[in-house]
């Protein structure tokens, strides 16, 4: 037996007409708006009751020395009636959530005069997902241009306060771009030249350190080990600099940096050709700036010198191991100076940058030698000179016009 069943037309009487509803007009959207308020504060008031104090239930106005929390002034022309609407907590509450820079709208944005503040700036773009390691850069550069101060600790304890530092390295890491270091691998960013002074003010000197024992011992390809090694010297570099120069900009003594070159050593692993390398040209460099140019710095303690001195040992750069203890602050001695040139037969095979440097090392060797009265010494220095400068004459056709074009290191000593 076939049971029939309700065909679906019959069903049409019995459901009611689903359709769109009609706009509503301007009287019916205010009425449906003053209803849906008139219900929340309703609400709100009976989860968040509030009571009349003694002069609010009178019915003198509230004085202008009082304020509400986020309320708005009280104009002269307003009734007790209007000051106590004012004063409701649904008053309140919706104020607070207006007044949020979420909700924030400038009706006027060409009256905008006053600069916004770069920790602003810099918070929005984090919550909008904008910041960038090159924006970051451009805050720090900002924040770093508005505090001002006149000796280096002042500068210091401005950059310490201001937290810039801090709020970077948080970003960097919940952005999680401080698990591959990849921004130190960017150096026309300078994001770390312009983080690293805020980290050191700021006590964060640690974490830098972290940063460069990760690079040194990160595994490499031939890919990589080019912007591998940018990285690391990059990031040692603004280290040194860090180091040896006030927050003024005033150069300062090198014991810093010679104690951050022993820490390096330390920290970096021997069998990285990259770490290796780029040590070695971190050294050489502060060996420069350590005799070249140490006129230009007041003298080093000897300890921390002779630590340098120690770690570079091990790379044979005899040239500048002798041009070193020529410079010992305490104890300054030529012997090695003298026993570097007389092994020194053929100068003229010499690349154009060690034969500067051995000319600077003989004028330098002159002028100790006269100090102690060595007479016969300066005499057999002063005819090495001669030898090599005609060794120079000699070979200056053979020599390949880039290497004297290129090199922008001046011939004399830099007094």
């Amino acid at each position: 037996m076939v049971v029939r069943t309700t065909s679906l037309n019959s069903l049409k009487n019995i459901l009611p007409k689903i359709h769109q509803p009609l706009p509503l007009s301007p009287r019916e959207s205010k009425q449906l708006l003053e209803s849906i308020t008139t219900s929340f504060r309703k609400n709100l008031d009976k989860e968040h009751p509030w009571e009349l104090n003694n002069e609010s239930t009178s019915q003198n106005p509230v004085p202008q020395t009082r304020k509400p929390l986020l309320a708005t002034p009280v104009s002269s022309s307003s009734s007790p009636s209007d000051t106590l609407t004012r004063q409701r907590p649904t008053d309140r509450h919706l104020r607070a959530i207006l007044s949020n820079p979420l909700f924030a709208h400038d009706e006027n944005k060409d009256a905008r005069t006053a600069p916004r503040d770069p920790i602003d700036v810099f918070n929005h773009a984090v919550s909008r997902g904008l910041m960038t390691p090159r924006r970051a850069a451009g805050f720090l550069a900002k924040v770093r241009s508005q505090i001002k101060g006149e000796s280096a600790d002042e500068i210091r304890q401005g950059m310490a306060d201001s937290g810039a530092g801090l709020r970077v390295v948080q970003w960097l890491r919940a952005s999680g771009l401080e698990n591959d270091l990849h921004f130190i691998h960017e150096p026309k960013v300078l994001l770390f030249a312009n983080l690293i002074p805020f980290m050191y003010a700021e006590g964060l000197e640690e974490v830098v350190w972290s940063w460069v024992a990760r690079l040194g011992r990160r595994d490499v390809t031939d890919e990589t080990i080019g912007g591998h090694f940018v990285a690391l010297y990059g990031l040692l570099s603004v280290i040194m600099k860090q180091k040896h120069t006030s927050y003024t900009g005033l150069r300062t003594s090198l014991d810093g940096s010679y104690e951050a070159m022993v820490r390096a050593n330390e920290l970096l692993p021997k069998e990285s050709g990259v770490a290796f390398g780029t040590f070695k040209l971190l050294w050489r460099n502060l060996s420069y700036d350590s005799t070249v140019l140490v006129s230009k710095r007041p003298k080093p303690s000897a300890a921390p010198f002779d630590a340098f001195v120690d770690v570079g040992r091990p790379l044979e750069l005899e040239l500048d191991l002798a041009h070193l203890k020529l410079h010992h602050p305490v104890n300054p001695d030529h012997s090695a100076a003298i026993k570097y040139m007389h092994h020194c037969v053929r100068s003229r095979d010499l690349d154009l940058n060690t034969w500067r440097r051995l000319v600077l090392l003989a004028l330098d060797t002159t002028d100790r030698l006269k100090k102690v009265g060595d007479i016969e010494e300066v005499s057999w220095v002063e005819r090495f000179l001669a030898r090599i400068g005609i060794d120079l004459n000699s070979g200056i056709f053979d020599a390949p016009e880039k290497d004297f074009m290129a090199s922008q290191l001046p011939l004399y000593r830099m007094d």
